[in-house]
């Protein structure tokens, strides 16, 4: 066949030779189309709430004079270790406690100085109680008629030790209800250890003028240290702050694509105040296993949490305190396991500082209602 006759014949059939290669490729880029661009992830990512929680692990001793003050204002049962029962075990030998404990116990010896006043004059009033049950000429006051419910309406644990108080309450009652050591006559009322009610009702006032003279000691000595308490505890709280805090990031993860993604486990910050100065927070992503997946065309909440602050360079951390709660924006950064990067819009970098511009997004929709 010669050449001539070649060239005639692809040209009478060069037009389905052409459908046949467009068919071709036609089918061929599709599935390529499909991959590379229809059927992909399409990720962003909102930062919906930036919080700064202080470390529970941080812990102070009562190291000092002005400390050693706030003692009577702690519970007790936090000076001693816990038994496997649940029973009250050894004192600790050097205990710690957390920051709101010594604050409450500020709060407490603030109150107990403005009511220093008051509880000397009720202490007062009840030892003046006592003198008049001892007074034996005295006929409103009778020891014979002293019962345990005039003794319990005092209160006295909260002046006294309460297994002290509860002992004196179990006397009285043991004194004026125990019939079986008590004298009876024909027609006459048993007759009370009168002396016993006595010494115990005497014992009592000594440990209450005991209670005032202390609680005088005291409170002066406090009075005149809490400007020095309040700078401690100011400074325990800078330090706890500063040091031993750490962030824990809500951000809204929407996948609008056909496929779905997995995140990595592994987040950032970048804190900004311009842009040359800026720090870098790294975070790691709670609930991984389960907070990771993206279906296609879903939405999760993805919670991070960075490092305590005192296991960052001293650097960014003196920066992370400089910029938290200014003008400073936050910006996070995550990624999938393709490598890709996914970048949110700039928020404040401040405690809950999105639901304030989603709240004066609300108001401004309202305003037009």
């Amino acid at each position: 066949m010669s050449l001539e006759n070649i060239k005639q014949r692809l040209r009478s059939h060069i037009k389905p030779i052409g459908v046949a290669v467009i068919g071709f490729l036609s089918a061929a880029a599709i599935p390529i189309w499909q991959i590379y661009f229809v059927e992909t992830s399409d990720i962003e990512i909102e930062i919906g709430e930036i919080r700064r929680i202080h470390s529970d692990d941080y812990r102070v001793a009562l190291s000092t004079e002005e400390l050693q003050l706030l003692k009577p204002y702690i519970d007790e049962a936090l000076f001693y270790e816990v038994e496997a029962n649940g029973e009250r075990g050894d004192k600790i030998r050097y205990p710690t406690f957390d920051v709101d404990t010594l604050i409450q116990a500020y709060k407490k010896a603030k109150i107990d100085l403005k009511n220093i006043a008051e509880t000397k004059r009720q202490l007062s009033h009840y030892i003046e109680t006592i003198d008049a049950y001892l007074t034996t000429d005295n006929l409103e006051f009778q020891l014979i008629e002293f019962r345990v419910g005039e003794m319990k309406s005092w209160g006295l644990s909260s002046y006294i030790d309460d297994d002290e108080a509860a002992y004196y309450e179990h006397e009285v009652l043991s004194i004026t209800r125990n019939y079986s050591d008590m004298t009876f006559k024909s027609g006459k009322a048993p007759k009370l250890n009168v002396p016993a009610l006595e010494f115990l009702l005497s014992d009592l006032k000594e440990d209450l003028l005991e209670v005032i003279a202390a609680n005088d000691v005291r409170l002066d000595k406090l009075r005149d240290n809490m400007r020095g308490i309040d700078v401690q505890l100011n400074k325990i709280q800078s330090e706890q702050r500063d040091l031993y805090s750490y962030f824990e990031v809500d951000a809204v993860a929407t996948n609008n694509g056909r496929v779905g993604a997995a995140l990595r486990p592994i987040g950032l910050i970048r804190a900004t105040i311009n842009g040359n100065n800026y720090v870098d927070i790294k975070l790691e992503m709670l609930d991984f296993q389960t907070s990771s997946e993206l279906p296609p065309s879903s939405t999760r909440l993805v919670r991070y949490r960075s490092f305590e602050l005192h296991q960052m360079p001293v650097e960014d951390r003196n920066l992370v305190n400089a910029f938290w709660g200014t003008t400073g924006q936050a910006r996070l950064l995550n990624l999938d396991t393709k490598r890709q990067v996914y970048t949110s819009k700039a928020t404040a970098f401040a405690d809950k500082s999105n639901r304030k511009i989603l709240y004066d997004q609300l108001k401004k929709s309202a305003a037009s209602l």
